[in-house]
């Protein structure tokens, strides 16, 4: 049986996910534990390739076609990186996961949720976080934190009722799956977040972290 964790890291832009990633890598290898982090859109050579696809400003992508490349990539993702990490006995840590298609594809892009969840019950091998962090931080905050002369991508350059939509996606999976999604509240220091997440694996995995 499978020791490893699957950790997925939720929330819009702006929230921090990826710096916390780092700091949360740190924390978990100082207490013995193997990490791997990867990340969606992403995480394999075919899955990066995609990437740069879809957040590329001249891609014209429909919403559907959209979500059935995040669903390709995610199932090589899962086939070739996940399920062996996990298998290995890695923790790892994703950034951004099936919730975020929910969020982006379902709440933002307006495609009927039941198509979605279609294909996460069909093409991901039954592959769920043990634990999600969601990164509680509103659109009208978050992107105060977006620095000012980055090139925004095919996703940044949306407009501002998009990721308002995209956060209420996220609201909606927290009060889904209150056992597995917990909510981080990211309007705070760094150094506070990262103690937020040490509480909740510490509860989580009392017999690997204390």
């Amino acid at each position: 049986m499978s020791i490893g964790k699957l950790i997925s890291f939720e929330g819009i832009e702006g929230v921090g996910k990826s710096t916390t990633i780092s700091s949360i890598r740190k924390y978990l290898e100082d207490n013995g534990i193997t990490v791997y982090c990867t990340r969606e859109p992403g995480g394999t050579k075919y899955g990066e390739s995609l990437r740069n696809i879809l957040l590329n400003n001249k891609s014209n992508i429909s919403p559907e076609a959209e979500l059935l490349l995040l669903f390709s990539m995610r199932n090589q993702h899962i086939e070739e990186i996940i399920k062996p990490k996990l298998d290995q006995g890695n923790w790892v840590l994703c950034d951004r996961f099936i919730d975020a298609s929910i969020a982006y594809q379902g709440f933002g892009k307006k495609i009927d949720l039941k198509k979605i969840k279609l294909l996460i019950d069909n093409f991901t091998d039954n592959v769920v976080p043990d634990i999600t962090l969601f990164f509680d931080l509103p659109y009208n905050l978050a992107k105060q934190r977006f620095p000012k002369n980055k090139k925004k991508d095919r996703f940044e350059n949306l407009e501002d009722s998009f990721f308002e939509d995209v956060y209420k996606g996220y609201i909606y999976q927290l009060n889904e799956n209150k056992s597995r999604i917990k909510c981080i509240d990211s309007d705070c220091s760094k150094k506070e977040v990262c103690d937020q997440i040490k509480f909740i694996l510490e509860n989580k995995f009392k017999d690997f972290l204390l």
